[in-house]
């Protein structure tokens, strides 16, 4: 199951964020696909070592799949709530104020 999801990351999804023709979210969804791709491929490494290999300790195990969790799920919430400008449609970005509460 791994593989069909980074090939929707990498081309599937891309190409439809491609047609809306907006570079902002271009870029955006390709760091934002690479960071999921890159971090989902590490998973797997700790499981191989820690599981397979017996090469890590447990302490280590569990501060490595933290380490990841917090980058792969908090750095990719705070990507996303840092480009609220312009994830919504552009008419709506523009009539939008900007005050905050």
């Amino acid at each position: 199951m791994f593989l069909p999801v980074v090939y929707s990351l990498a081309r599937t999804f891309r190409e439809t964020v491609i047609t809306r023709k907006e570079p902002e979210m271009i870029e955006l969804y390709g760091k934002i696909a690479w960071l999921t791709i890159i971090m989902w491929s590490f998973y797997p490494i700790v499981w191989l070592f820690s599981e397979g290999f017996a090469s890590f300790s447990v302490s280590f195990e569990v501060v490595a799949y933290t380490i990841m969790d917090i980058i792969s799920k908090c750095v990719f919430s705070f990507m996303i709530v840092s480009a609220h400008d312009f994830l919504g449609s552009p008419a709506q970005a523009q009539t939008q104020s900007r005050e905050y509460v």
